[in-house]
């Protein structure tokens, strides 16, 4: 389916946590863990009452209700633990560990024993698990969690012949996340604030979908995900990555080997982190959905799957044909009916029948809130249990309204609607990054849905920043604040140093725009600098400026990021820190070229725009991995993209200072004769045909589909010239393929009617031509000869000619 504290600091941890200690420092993602990782920030009003602003960190997920005195409880070096045989043992282990990096000894005694007076006193579990809990909340004066929703707790910390600490669940989950809560305000310390916590989420189903095009994330992605969903009450990962060829083109076979492996320990690593592993199945595009051969095949694997834990299940019918195969086009007279027999014998005759969550799918009609007559059939023929995705009013959804969801309720007749949400996903933009936070989901949604699973990049670590903002949304929308969440978990990622925090909202800024949401910020930190640049000297080489600052901060992110807490994070993100380096550098000495310019030294300037124009080069390169049809993975197939063209723009408007001054200086980008562009493909949003002609490389022409054979792009000249030069600039980079037109013939006319034949695409997005005599040229197109393979569309930045080549 196609992105300063109120309070002492902490002391510092003893120890690692023991459960990860086999993760890598890639894998500990800068949390804090047990070692005390909760940044000390104040708490908004709106989360607190009774005073507690100078002795609570800032919670994320924010808390249902939190009361308390503003003080302090101090933990004794002994403390005595509580918690009944049938607590959840990961609560156990985690609470241990919380304790002791706090610098605790902790000794547990049996659930019926009578704890020491005097000392600190903590009892865990569910209040049926462990029996003095219910003693303790009504010495504290606190209802227990019996009326809280699924995942819901009760944390108490208050004196009863010394601190007392009650962390009573709902369930196994919400024990644990009590227990996640008081790691959050602990934060290392050996004090504790006197607070009651009441919490539940308002919605059911939180997490993320890994249902991208490209790259499966890695083994040890997933797992890390898992940690990080358990510490931010994320509870839902669905594992359906498109490129997983068990899942959809061969998914009929059963897994072996390794592959089996892996999804155990996936299971048992999700498990432990109180996360549903969902296991969807992609059948669709070759399924015959009324053969008791495919439903066989389905059980088959979903067996397969049962027996290494999973108890969710999910059928996905995105992205696949609307027509029905001839077999099942006798037996039923839609498409929505032959889908919804096949997934209501699921749900009957296997989910159902094995005491298993309730079935979820996607439909084939996943998008729009308004009726259709596949909605109709498809809601009003389903098992009204099984849970159905939705991705918005589009794929890409800007924003999400209260209005739209409950029309969407109505259209599909469930009411166990949940959204697939495609932010921030970039399979159809692999060469960006999506670091801006979540905007425009309402804050009453939970009124109406059961719940949000984001789909996330093709780069796990990098979209952790989106998955904090989901958790904090989905456990308590209607505070939910975009940017104080996003702060609050880049400063999670980025680990206590204030310089690496800044730098990392340096980087951060460069990836804010979203192309999906019109008007979205394209760098907005970097674009004021740049204005105020050009207002400070419109000849550019203004010195003093906040932009030459931050161009040399960008150029050295790649050092001053190095030791960041999250080192998947930094490694993901390094092809565009690299990138974004280079593109400084070249700014910084186009920035000297224009300085020396003004001194009228044209020697250092002509210099300098060579520095530029090898920067620019090594920011051209590919260095993106990708994997495509077959899920064949390739090394360097993507050129980062990095402040969303705006390096580009500066670029070519201090070409243009140069120009001036010394229009034949060898670094100027060759301008063709003023010509206008046409073509007969359709245009992608505002990447008009005019856009391949204006002499602009920071712009260009960007189809909307891919070319069919006869299709051309083409420039008119004013008048006829004798062309000796031509240029087609292609995809986003001279040096790597990407959207372009792979197959076609470049032709020069002089009238429009009679045609010569110059030259021949081969593969190259780079398509230049020096004649060994003039022709005589009005017109010249690049016509397409045979169909792009992959179905790649086709983007131009410039279609030039030339009465003489570009100077060496």
């Amino acid at each position: 389916m196609n992105r300063s504290a109120d309070v002492p600091p902490p002391t510092p941890a003893r120890a690692a946590t023991p459960s990860l200690r086999h993760l890598s420092r890639r894998s500990a993602l800068g949390l804090g863990l047990a070692a005390g990782g909760a940044a000390l920030l104040p708490l908004g009003a709106a989360h607190a009452e009774g005073g507690t602003r100078d002795a609570v960190p800032a919670l994320h997920p924010a808390p249902q209700s939190l009361t308390g005195s503003g003080k302090l409880l101090p933990l004794t070096r002994r403390v005595q633990l509580q918690a009944g045989d049938g607590v959840d043992e990961r609560a156990r282990e985690l609470l241990v560990e919380v304790l002791e990096a706090a610098g605790c000894a902790v000794e547990t005694l049996p659930a019926d024993a009578d704890p020491a007076a005097g000392g600190t006193r903590v009892h865990l579990g569910t209040p049926e698990e462990t029996p003095s809990l219910t003693p303790v909340l009504e010495v504290l004066g606190v209802g227990g969690p019996e009326d809280l929703a699924a995942d819901g707790y009760v944390l108490a910390a208050g004196r009863d012949r010394g601190t007392v600490l009650a962390l009573a669940g709902r369930d196994a989950r919400g024990t644990f996340y009590a227990v996640q809560t008081l790691r959050r305000l602990l934060a290392g310390r050996s004090l504790v604030p006197e607070v009651t916590v009441r919490d539940e989420p308002l919605m059911e189903i939180r997490g993320a979908i890994e249902g991208f095009y490209g790259i499966p994330w890695s083994h040890q992605a997933r797992q890390d995900l898992f940690a990080f969903s358990g510490e931010h009450k994320l509870n839902t990962y669905i594992y359906t990555p498109k490129d997983d060829l068990l899942l959809r083109s061969k998914w009929r076979e059963l897994y072996a080997g390794e592959d089996l492996e892996k999804l155990a320990e996936l299971v048992e690593t999700a498990n432990a982190h109180h996360v549903d592993f969902t296991y969807a199945l992609s059948p669709g595009n070759d399924i015959v959905y009324g053969s008791d051969a495919d439903f066989e095949a389905t059980v088959a694997k979903f067996e397969q799957l049962r027996e290494l834990g999973v108890t969710s299940f999910y059928i996905a019918l995105d992205d696949i044909p609307w027509e029905l195969g001839e077999e099942d086009a006798a037996q039923f007279d839609s498409l929505p009916a032959a889908q919804v027999h096949y997934l209501n014998r699921v749900q009957e005759e296997y989910v159902r029948a094995h005491d298993l969550s309730p079935l979820q799918t996607v439909p084939t009609g996943y998008t729009g809130s308004g009726p259709t007559d596949y909605k109709t059939a498809f809601g009003t023929g389903l098992d009204p249990e099984v849970r159905v995705q939705w991705t918005g009013e589009g794929v890409f959804s800007p924003s999400i309204t209260e209005e739209s969801v409950v029309k969407a309720v109505e259209s599909y007749h469930t009411e166990h609607l949940y959204i697939w949400d495609n932010f921030p996903v970039n399979d159809g933009r692999r060469e960006r990054l999506f670091l801006n936070p979540l905007e425009g989901r309402a804050p009453t949604l939970h009124e109406h849905l059961a719940g949000f699973t984001a789909n996330p990049m093709i780069q796990p670590y990098a979209s952790l920043i989106s998955l904090g903002n989901y958790a904090d949304y989905c456990w308590n929308p209607p505070v939910y604040d975009a940017a104080e969440s996003w702060d609050a978990v880049v400063d999670e990622l980025a680990g206590r140093q204030e310089q690496t925090r800044s730098d990392l909202r340096i980087l951060a800024d460069l990836h804010q725009n979203w192309p999906y949401r019109s008007g979205s910020p394209l760098a907005p930190a970097l674009e004021a600098d740049l204005e105020a640049y050009w207002e400070a000297d419109a000849d550019g080489g203004a010195e003093g400026t906040a932009l030459v600052d931050r161009l040399t901060r960008i150029a050295g992110l790649e050092s001053s990021l190095a030791d960041m807490a999250s080192d998947g994070f930094y490694q993901d993100t390094l092809p565009w820190i690299v990138a974004g380096a280079q593109w400084a550098e070249g700014l910084l000495a186009q920035h000297e070229m224009m300085a020396a310019l003004h001194a009228g030294e044209h020697e250092a300037a002509s210099e300098a725009a060579a520095r530029a124009v090898e920067k620019f080069a090594l920011a051209g390169r590919a260095t993106v991995p990708d994997q495509r049809e077959g899920g064949v993975y390739r090394e360097d197939q993507i050129v980062p993209v990095v402040a969303a063209g705006l390096f580009e723009t500066f670029a070519s408007r201090a070409w243009e200072v140069l120009r001036a001054v010394l229009p034949e200086d060898p670094s100027l980008p060759f301008r063709g004769l003023p010509a206008t562009a046409t073509t007969t493909l359709g245009t992608y949003r505002d990447h008009a045909p005019e856009r391949m002609a204006d002499g602009d490389l920071s712009t260009f022409f960007w189809s909307d589909g891919a070319p069919e054979v006869g299709d051309e792009i083409r420039i008119d000249l004013e008048e006829s010239h004798a062309i000796t030069f031509a240029r087609i600039q292609m995809a986003r980079s001279d040096d790597t393929a990407g959207d372009q037109i792979q197959h076609g013939v470049l032709e020069l006319s002089a009238d429009g009617a009679s045609w010569t034949e110059v030259a021949s695409a081969d593969g190259s997005p780079l398509l230049e031509v020096t004649l060994d005599a003039p022709v005589a040229t009005r017109v010249a197109r690049l016509r397409v000869t045979a169909k792009n393979e992959g179905g790649k569309w086709v983007q131009v930045r410039e279609f030039a000619l030339g009465e003489e080549p570009p100077k060496a």
